[in-house]
């Protein structure tokens, strides 16, 4: 069965105050938009033309902040994590920040349905004085048709680096082991699992971060 394969990349530049296009790539099922917007961040919205990943599927995204730059990334639509019996389906984001960047991640949900495999990576590297503020979350079935996804396998990570320096990593895994989904942490956070994590630009007196899931 063939797979779905794509790539998209984005590079920004700042003109005139205003953050502008630097270079743009994308192949096969990844596609960038860049909506024309009133402000001076660039805003950027990657669709994955597939409608969905399944087993095998492997999308891939890169994008850019030049120095002194703003750019805001999301997707068209949640992304949806069908069923497979094979392998899982990978999607990986590596976001970079120049100095006095700041850089936006907020897709929209990821989908996993019953039987959906998923290994999603985020890697995202800062220079000393970029900014960074990211939002993700994963949803476990469809709670309305009373599916939540017991069977769903799940490998998620996110590394933060600044100036090369790990300053956040975390990793959840979900193996469909019932005792993973009737603990009681697990219980109160279904059918949902967020990331969220902040890193602003160190004042001269404190470097620091804010980050967590929930």
């Amino acid at each position: 069965m063939q797979r779905a394969r794509g790539e998209g990349r984005i590079e920004t530049q700042l003109l005139d105050g205003r953050t502008r296009l630097h270079a743009l790539y994308q192949d096969g099922a990844a596609k960038i938009r860049l909506p024309r917007t009133h402000d001076v961040s660039l805003q950027a919205v990657l669709i994955n033309t597939a409608g969905g990943l399944c087993g095998g599927d492997d999308i891939r995204w890169s994008a850019s902040a030049a120095p002194a730059a703003r750019l805001v990334l999301t997707t068209q639509a949640c992304e949806r994590i069908y069923r497979s019996t094979g392998d899982h389906a990978r999607l990986t984001t590596r976001l970079k920040a120049g100095p006095g960047a700041r850089l936006d991640w907020l897709p929209q949900e990821t989908i996993i349905y019953q039987g959906g495999r998923l290994d999603r990576r985020l890697e995202v590297d800062l220079a000393a004085d970029a900014t960074f503020c990211g939002v993700e979350a994963i949803i476990l079935g469809r709670e309305a048709m009373g599916e939540d996804a017991r069977s769903a396998l799940l490998r998620d990570r996110w590394t933060i680096r600044r100036d090369g320096r790990t300053i956040h990593a975390e990793a959840t895994r979900l193996s469909a082991n019932p005792l993973e989904r009737d603990g009681p942490v697990a219980a109160r956070r279904r059918p949902r699992l967020r990331h969220h994590s902040l890193c602003p630009a160190p004042t001269p007196s404190e470097s620091w971060n804010r980050s967590g899931s929930h």
